[in-house]
């Protein structure tokens, strides 16, 4: 077992084959890449989908100056066995804008000017073209391009390759939407390089073209001066290309796991947790995110044992980007949209494949925008063009309460203390059972938003909301929104001991109801309706009565005052 070698964190093909890591063989796409699609193709994908691996494997099939590696990289996978007529037939020019650093206006166009001499440096020193590439020194980029491409032999045509085209524009767009736009629009130095990039296309020198990235934010400025790409993002047929299908993780799981017994149940966590995704709304099948099951097999190999942390700290911070994206523009109703999936589990838009910042940046560009980023997915087509999304996993679902706890005490003008408060208050619920210091904390929120003129959002799922959103703020319980139980029934909220900790702890089973003001009088009829509510659950699955520190909890909220209580089994 401790043979078996996972390739997380690794983007290179030749230290994957060459060191004996594990490799899901995604090679069949190279054959239809090149059969079936035209020359130019873009293919988005979220964060730590294998984007970088799969523009590794381009650049070693195709490049002429690996030749003699062929067959020791590829031979023993499908394009070893069966390579394609343009096998090691390109001169490589790859660029990587992952790294740039955006913190002004200045600093990120002298980032992608040195990205790009960088890329052509590297390229003439491997190719040996010219004598020597001065001339591109202290230019901008389209004026590199153009000199590079005014002195290079046609008759030695060039694959370019582009790895995360669009991460250091989104990063401007986070900060400053004119500068984005200044930056991709018809006088912006991205626009004018990728004009370069299309005249030698024309020309026949760069013959072919593959770029990656997550959104489509930036095509709309690019294809407009580069406006021959195919964008294979949501075509059926390379859904799989980048991520694992669910025949691939159990594959995988089998290669580590010493109790078979257990496959089905080790499958349903990383499901849980890992899958979800689909970017085409005719997929019959759901994709799980590359790294995070990488992640969860390189931890569970030695010790047979779900990752204390389900969420990779290395991942979290590129999912965790939320804040930023909520703050695109119209802030206001980017928060509308937030409360309206965590209410429903769902949104229902258009499917865009391209933004048109002409228009502005809608409603439903934002939630595409979401989606392209892996913080949303595609759940199924609801009419013509118009699909439903939904969150993939509870990865996502975590962050998003919690950054939702952030928006509300920003809402309320509560200071960062409360945060701080919240921790010790769900450590003494978990470990002492004592749920009140938790709920005077939900309250206190909910007085503070009802005095800043939110009565109007007052509702049983609102109330829901503050308290999911304060209970995420750090990773005790395993929170369950109205989960199904195997006796029937949907509790309002389960907050219950994780599969991953092994000490007993209290657990929650609550049950929520609101009542207006007027409707006050009604209080003690509509506890006891809780009480018996939650009893029927309890009494009807045997999972909650085998739970030994188990808390039925009733909770009424007339407005924003809490009304709550324990239930005797």
């Amino acid at each position: 077992m401790s043979a078996v070698k996972f390739p997380y964190g690794i983007s290179n093909i030749e230290k994957l084959s060459s060191q004996g890591f594990v490799f899901v063989d995604k090679t069949c796409f190279i054959e239809k890449l090149e059969k079936n699609t035209e020359s130019y193709v873009s293919y988005l994908r979220p964060r730590k989908f294998g984007k970088s691996l799969w523009l590794s494997i381009l650049e070693y099939y195709y490049d002429v100056k690996q030749e003699s590696k062929f067959n020791k990289l590829f031979g023993k996978y499908y394009i070893g066995k069966y390579p394609t007529p343009a096998r090691n037939s390109y001169r490589i020019l790859k660029f990587d804008f992952s790294g740039i650093d955006t913190s002004t206006p200045e600093s990120t166009k002298q980032g992608f000017n040195l990205s790009v001499q960088g890329a052509l440096q590297e390229f003439n020193n491997k190719y040996n073209i010219f004598s020597q590439l001065g001339y591109i020194e202290n230019k901008d980029a389209e004026e590199m391009m153009f000199l590079f491409f005014r002195n290079y032999p046609k008759d030695l045509p060039i694959y370019l390759l582009f790895d995360e085209y669009d991460h250091f524009t989104n990063d401007i767009l986070y900060r400053n939407k004119h500068e984005f736009i200044e930056t991709v629009s018809k006088q912006g130095y991205v626009r004018k390089f990728y004009e370069v990039i299309k005249t030698a296309t024309q020309q026949g020198i760069a013959d072919r073209v593959f770029i990656t990235g997550v959104s489509p934010v930036t095509l709309d400025g690019l294809t407009s001066g580069f406006n021959i790409l195919t964008n294979l993002t949501h075509n059926p047929e390379y859904e799989t290309m980048m991520g694992f299908t669910e025949d691939e993780v159990r594959e995988l799981l089998k290669l580590v796991l010493r109790d078979k017994s257990r496959e089905n149940e080790i499958m349903n966590e990383m499901r849980e947790w890992y899958n979800g995704y689909k970017f085409c709304e005719s997929s019959e099948q759901s994709i799980y995110n590359t790294d995070m099951v990488l992640y969860y097999l390189k931890e569970f190999k030695d010790t047979q044992q779900s990752p204390k942390r389900l969420l990779d700290i290395n991942i979290a911070p590129d999912y965790g980007k939320i804040k930023q994206m909520f703050r695109v523009l119209d802030v206001h109703k980017h928060y509308e949209v937030l409360t309206e999936i965590l209410q429903k589990g769902y949104i229902d838009t258009e499917l865009v494949s391209i933004f048109n910042f002409d228009r502005g940046f809608t409603q439903t560009d934002f939630i595409n925008f979401l989606a392209y980023l892996g913080n949303l997915t595609i759940d199924r087509a609801i009419l013509e063009n118009i699909v439903r999304f939904r969150i993939p996993n509870r990865v996502i679902e975590i962050l998003y309460w919690q950054y939702y706890g952030e928006v509300l005490q920003e809402q309320a003008d509560l200071s960062i203390d409360v945060l701080d408060a919240i921790q010790p208050a769900i450590l003494e619920m978990a470990l002492q059972g004592n749920h009140v210091p938790f709920f005077n904390l939900v309250e206190n929120l909910l007085k503070e938003l009802s005095n800043r003129d939110f009565s109007s959002k007052f509702n049983e799922k609102y109330i829901k909301l503050a308290i999911l959103a304060y209970i995420s703020q750090i990773s005790v319980f395993d929170i369950r929104s109205e989960n199904e139980l195997k006796g029937g029934g949907y509790p309002d909220i389960m907050l219950l001991r994780k599969s991953t900790t092994h000490i007993e702890h209290h657990e929650y089973v609550i049950e929520l109801k609101y009542l207006k003001k007027e409707q006050e009088n009604a209080l003690e009829k509509t506890k006891q309706e809780a009480k018996e509510q939650i009893l029927n659950y309890y009494h009807q699955d045997k999972t909650l009565q085998n739970k030994p520190y188990l808390h039925l909890l009733i909770v009424v909220a007339v407005k924003d005052v809490l009304y709550i209580e324990e239930v005797v089994k």
